[in-house]
């Protein structure tokens, strides 16, 4: 159970992540070293191991100095820790009496990130690291200012905030996204059929040609099928969960799921990018319900036990 009077805030790097970065730095400036001797040629090759030289020198400078920041913020006070791998650990203890305010900060970059703001009466303005959890961040925020006997701060809109009433996951299908779909659709099929179609009628239709056509066909067929599969907007409240997704041709379609009909949640790849990550909720009929993507791991698992808990299902079996 989570102490109530304190709560503490990291940033930063395991050594373990650091030797694993450091190690790829390492190896990658070995490659990169023999391809310099392609520079007084002017290859390509050796400008491309140049990059490589120079990129592995930035990995290893971030493993080397990225620093590791924490903060323990307790009845009355705020106790900073910072420190470098080769470096002494730097404290500094903030009074609640030093405090002038207090604001939440909302970043959107990679992934939604939100962070404590304190300014102190001497004029300083202290950035905490991310607060752990998306889905806690009212909670969260509440709890500091209470330990630090200062008025609640405005909390940022947050649609996966728990104590909202609906968490919403993704945005509404909107008349633009509907007509892309369309435009898309009617792209692919002017695609595969126009070729095919002249083929047949000019008689020049052959074996490499329908082979062609039909590979042509699977892959639109998997494209719509993915898109298909792939749900736009969640809404999720107590019990059951709505969603919207387009339907073949281009309609907005509507459902609702409760939790009586869900047998788990899975976490999978988004499949874009390494930190994209998407939902899939099992039905007990066999079918999959995939969320829209969600960005960073550790979000992706606070929204699942956040939706496991308002859907009424058992933790140990969706671990």
């Amino acid at each position: 159970m989570a102490d109530e009077n304190e709560v503490r805030l990291r940033k930063g790097t395991t050594l373990n992540e650091r030797l694993v970065l450091a190690g790829i730095a390492v190896v990658l400036c070995l490659i990169a070293l023999p391809g310099l001797a392609h520079l007084a040629n002017d290859q390509w090759l050796g400008i491309a191991a140049l990059f490589a030289l120079l990129f592995g020198c930035l990995l290893l400078i971030a493993a080397l100095f990225d620093r590791n920041v924490v903060w323990i913020i307790t009845p009355g006070e705020i106790a900073i820790g910072e420190q470098r791998p080769f470096g002494k650990l730097q404290r500094k203890l903030v009074g609640d009496h030093e405090i002038s305010g207090m604001r939440l900060r909302k970043s959107i970059g990679k992934s939604v990130e939100f962070t404590l703001v304190v300014e102190t009466l001497s004029g300083d303005t202290l950035t905490s690291p991310p607060l752990p959890d998306v889905t806690q961040v009212q909670r969260t925020t509440l709890q500091v200012a209470r330990l630090l006997h200062l008025p609640a701060p405005e909390i940022a809109e947050n649609p996966l905030d728990s104590a909202n009433a609906r968490i919403r996951l993704g945005k509404p299908l909107g008349p633009n996204r509907v007509m892309a779909y369309r435009a898309l659709v009617a792209l692919l099929a002017c695609s595969l059929s126009l070729p095919f179609a002249y083929a047949i009628w000019s008689g020049k239709l052959s074996a490499l040609g329908i082979a062609v056509w039909s590979l042509g066909a699977i892959v639109a067929f998997v494209l719509i099928r993915y898109l298909r599969r792939t749900t736009a907007f969640w809404i999720v409240h107590n019990g059951a969960f709505r969603f919207e997704r387009l339907s073949l041709i281009g309609r907005t379609q509507t459902d609702m799921v409760s939790g009586d009909e869900v047998d788990g949640i899975d976490v999978e790849s988004g499949g874009r990018r390494g930190g994209h990550y998407i939902l899939a909720i099992r039905l007990r009929t066999g079918k999959k319900i995939r969320s829209p993507v969600l960005v960073g791991k550790e979000q992706t698992r606070a929204v699942k036990a956040e939706i496991i808990r308002r859907l009424g299902l058992d933790p140990s079996d969706n671990g």
